[in-house]
């Protein structure tokens, strides 16, 4: 083998290590960005509870939460990396009252929802809202300003809850 083959082996072989180092980077991009999971269940404990307006909603009870990003201390998410969010809440009232709540993040109104039953039985009411959210926002559902007794009820162990998962990144 004479100096020039030897010469074209060694760019060969450097070739080879810069796209394997490439390739080895790309992977490991891609590893990490999908381990920003975001994903979380809970609900209010088992005793009845009534919110005057503008009252955060201390969900206590986590069922799961995967990334570790749900407060249950003050009722709050906050969000692990920028993206569109799934988030979900169903809440339960006693016969004859109502129960008024809103999806906030960063305290902007996303959406909200009313439930009322009754006066001889309860009805869970669902709210589902896909949204952008950025890395650091709190996300959380509370109560509205208009009602001043908002009555969360929790009949043979059925829960009002609070869901949200990332959809997508960006």
């Amino acid at each position: 083998m004479d100096e020039q083959d030897v010469l074209f082996l060694k760019n060969e072989v450097k070739t080879l290590k810069e796209r394997l180092d490439n390739l080895t980077e790309a992977v490991e991009k891609e590893r990490t960005r999908g381990s920003q999971t975001a994903l979380f269940f809970v609900r209010l404990d088992s005793s009845d509870i009534v919110l005057n307006k503008q009252s955060i909603v201390k969900f206590s009870e986590v069922n799961l939460d995967i990334g570790n990003n749900f407060n249950s201390g003050d009722g709050i998410f906050i969000a692990p990396v920028s993206g569109i969010y799934l988030f979900s809440w169903t809440t339960i009232t006693y016969p004859g009252k109502n129960v008024d709540t809103e999806l906030r993040v960063d305290n902007v109104v996303i959406d909200s929802m009313f439930g009322v039953s009754g006066t001889s039985g309860s009805v869970p009411v669902t709210k589902v809202v896909l949204c952008q959210v950025k890395k650091g926002d709190h996300v959380w559902i509370q109560t509205s300003s208009y009602y001043t007794e908002n009555y969360f009820y929790t009949p043979n162990d059925s829960r009002s809850s609070f869901t949200g998962m990332l959809v997508v990144d960006n």
